[in-house]
């Protein structure tokens, strides 16, 4: 008698949901880093309370110093009538300046208050206003005794005012102005400065991490489940996102932020907010910012059109069925592996007035050398020519790409119907290439918006032979590298990416106008 087969053990086991260890390493994970980042954030307000304590220190004494005099000065110089008594009367409160600044360092030293401190000036102060005026005559003899009765009777008032106003002065200094006075080399400068941001981080994974011991200690497994088929794809997004925000979205916020910040330092420091900066770089003295704009668009207008045109027909015979078609392909996309750098100084050469390759095959056609790189007003041609045979490879690539998602039923038809190659390229291709045109057209534009390397190279490290090839990036690098006015260029950057904004909105626009079939 034969066994039974074991059928069970040929059943597939379904597997086992890993949902409970992922929500409680998730748990363990936000709950960890959540704690971590408060912990910062409240180590980074302490450090910032020690330093706007130290600055207030320091401040203390002059605030004092400065107030009590200012009142019993304006007090006392109330009472002369003429600027010989009022000299005398500063001359008498000057003489006292030192004795009463090495006794209020030794009163705060040793823990005086405010109130104390202000009682001490103000005495010494309007008992060494009258010093200097002698006896001499009547005049000054009542004088003296006026001034000595007045601010006898002002005393109390002027040590109230005085108090008042340096616990004003005091309470005006905020945490935000101490955070903005920070020096970017100082000791803990990343906690001290974006401590609120690691608090209010820190308290959203700590939140997530509490709800997901929540699932993980208390709700049901269906819940559970449910919860760890949510939480998976965040192991691998959240990298991503970590990316986007601290390399991509923190920087657009920085510079808009920093465009209003009026002649913004790296430590932080600017003279206000407004649109001082706007004003500056479009409306400025020498500003090269209109130049820049007009170089660009006119660099933009000619590179994109001709290099997308030439693209298209080479990308057409690349497609056809010839020999070593993939060596072509690579030959035309080997550009995009070469160092931009490189490829600029090769390019500088070819352009060389004396020995250059395309002075050499103009002189084969007869004519004369052209000073290229010397000369402004061929500067242009050489960036158009240079951006030109620069953005046909990537061109090329992705309009091959659009050209073999065509289905080829239509070129059969078409060539059933005896329709000739100029006609079926017309007719079939363009039409059917046109979103994969468009997308270059976009992609095309933005890149010669943001032209930069080519000028570094071509020219030298300068814009043009006589400073007259200013593009709009070169002008955000020249304000950023030589005037260290980073609150200009941020301007600048917003002023392009407003530009390029509505360029390519137009360009869409456009689009949706064309007639795909």
């Amino acid at each position: 008698m034969t066994e039974k087969a074991n059928f069970p053990d040929l059943v597939r086991k379904k597997p086992k949901h890993r949902g409970k260890k992922r929500v409680l390493f998730h748990f363990v994970l936000f709950t960890l880093l959540g704690a971590l980042l408060i912990a910062g954030g409240i180590y980074g307000n302490g450090k910032l309370r020690a330093v706007a304590d130290a600055q207030l220190d320091a401040m203390r004494e002059t605030l004092l110093s400065d107030t009590a005099n200012a009142l019993v000065k304006a007090a006392a110089e109330a009472n002369a009538e003429s600027n010989a008594q009022r000299t005398k009367i500063s001359g008498g409160l000057s003489s006292k300046a030192r004795t009463v600044k090495s006794t209020l360092s030794a009163m705060l030293s040793e823990g005086a208050g405010n109130e104390e401190a202000i009682t001490y000036i103000v005495d010494t102060l309007i008992e060494a206003a009258p010093s200097r005026l002698t006896a001499e005559d009547e005049a000054t003899a009542a004088l003296k005794a006026k001034l000595t009765e007045s601010l006898a009777s002002q005393r109390e008032s002027l040590i109230s005012q005085a108090k008042t106003r340096v616990e004003e002065q005091v309470g005006a200094l905020k945490m935000s102005d101490v955070r903005q006075s920070l020096n970017q080399t100082e000791k803990d400068y990343p906690f001290m400065y974006y401590a609120n941001i690691l608090l209010i981080a820190g308290a959203v994974f700590l939140a997530l991490g509490l709800f997901l011991g929540y699932v993980q200690f208390f709700a049901g497994e269906d819940f559970r489940k449910k919860t760890a088929d949510i939480v998976e794809p965040m192991d691998y997004l959240l990298p991503f996102f970590l990316g986007v925000i601290v390399f991509t979205l923190y920087p657009m916020v920085r510079v808009f932020i920093m465009a209003f910040q009026e002649r913004y330092k790296l430590t932080g420091e600017f003279n206000g907010w407004g649109l001082g900066n706007f004003n500056d770089v479009l409306f400025g003295v020498n500003t090269k910012l209109p130049q820049a704009l007009g170089n660009t668009f006119i660099y933009v207008l000619l590179t994109v059109p001709i290099s997308v045109a030439l693209s298209i027909v080479i990308a057409y015979l690349l497609n056809q069925k010839i020999k070593l078609r993939a060596l072509f392909q690579t030959a035309y996309f080997l550009p995009m592996v070469t160092s931009a750098v490189a490829v600029g100084m090769v390019w500088k050469f070819m352009f060389n007035g004396d020995y250059g390759i395309i002075n050499w095959l103009l002189s084969l056609l007869g004519r004369s050398k052209i000073p290229w790189l010397t000369k402004p007003e061929f500067s242009m041609a050489v960036m158009v020519i240079y951006g030109i045979w620069d953005s046909l490879p990537m061109t090329i690539i992705l309009l091959i790409s659009g050209l073999q998602n065509i289905d080829e039923h239509y070129y059969t038809v078409a060539k059933v119907d005896g329709a000739k190659a100029k006609r079926i390229f017309f007719r079939i291709t363009v039409p059917l290439l046109a979103p994969t045109i468009g997308l270059v057209l976009i992609i095309n534009s933005i890149s010669a918006f943001k032209v930069f390397n080519s000028v570094v190279v071509l020219f030298s490290g300068t814009p043009g032979p006589m400073y007259n090839m200013y593009t709009m990036v070169y002008y955000i690098y020249e304000q950023i590298n030589t005037g260290l006015e980073y609150g200009r260029a941020a301007a600048a950057s917003l002023i392009l990416f407003g530009v390029i904004l509505v360029f390519t909105m137009l360009q869409r626009f456009i689009q949706r106008k064309w007639n795909y079939v």
